[in-house]
Parts: structure tokens; sequence; C-alpha cells
């Protein structure tokens, strides 16, 4: 998970570096409910606001991901059962930390990506004469909404479960 996390940070450089070369001097920057640009703004604008927001994601996920493997047990939020047995020993312990480490990872990678498809479609339209929220977009918003849902419901059903006789 690691690797795609980086990955993630590195297609974040690359559009990053791609919009500040060839974004126009006035960028769309919000989107009403129509799909149609409310505001606009600078090219500068938008690939600071993409750099910081992108950035404080990944330096969030990086250091959280650095910070579990000693983060207190008592910060662990499992069903108290299933937090007693992961607890037990030091060899599930570990194996506890490394999944979540690794979910934490994947769920960064994913919100990374999903700030990539924000400026790959500012990118994309933003020469447009009638500029709109394409539907590829929201086809990616409801990829990622239903992925990361998806993922912490199998996550806290199957992967965090644990033996309930002991």
């Amino acid at each position: 998970m690691r690797a795609a996390f980086w990955a993630s940070c590195a297609a974040l450089l690359v559009v990053g570096v791609v919009g500040w070369l060839t974004l126009p001097d006035r960028v769309p920057l919000h989107f009403g409910g129509t799909g149609a640009p409310d505001r606009w703004g600078s090219r500068n604008e938008a690939v600071l606001t993409t750099a910081l927001l992108g950035g404080g994601l990944v330096l969030l996920f990086w250091a959280l991901a650095r910070w579990l493997p000693r983060a207190p047990a008592s910060l662990i939020n499992l069903p108290e059962a299933d937090k007693r047995w992961w607890l037990a020993t030091e060899e599930r312990t570990t194996e506890l930390r490394r999944r979540l480490t690794d979910d934490l990872y994947l769920i960064g990678a994913a919100t990374v990506l999903l700030i990539v498809a924000v400026e790959v479609m500012t990118l994309t339209i933003s020469n447009d004469p009638e500029p709109r929220t394409p539907f590829w977009f929201w086809v990616i918003v409801g990829g990622y909404l239903v992925g990361v849902i998806g993922w912490t419901v199998w996550a806290i059903a199957r992967r965090y479960r644990t033996p309930r006789d002991l």
C-alpha cells in the first residue's frame, strides 16, 4: 500500500507541474450545482490551492502512518472484544498495526488520487469556452466514496474480526 501511496503522490506532483506549465491565466475554480463554474481565479491560485491541499493531505497521511506503529493502544478504535484479542500478544499487535498502517496508506492514496482527478478536470476544461464538470469526474467521486465506504465496512466486518471464543 505504501507503493500506491507514493505513486499517487508522484501523480499529484506531475499534474501540479503540468498545471503550472499549461493552465491559462484565468481558471475555473469552483462549480455550482448545474456543473457550470461559479468562481474563477488565476493559474497561480489554482496550482497553489492544489499544491497546498494535496501536500497537506500527503503530509497528514504520511505522518499518521509513521505514528500509528507507536500510537498508544488506547487510541486504537475497535470493538472491545476484537481489540482485546488483537492486543493479547505482541505478534497480533504487530499484525494489527501493520494492517491499520496499510489501510491508512490505501485510503491516503485514494484521497490524493481524488485531488489529482480535480486537477486533471481543471486541466481538461480550462480552455473550454463553456466549461462544465464532466460526467467522468462524478464517476470518480462516486467510485471514491463507494470504495472508501466499502473498504471501511469490509475492514470492520472482516479484516479486524477475531475469534469470539477467547
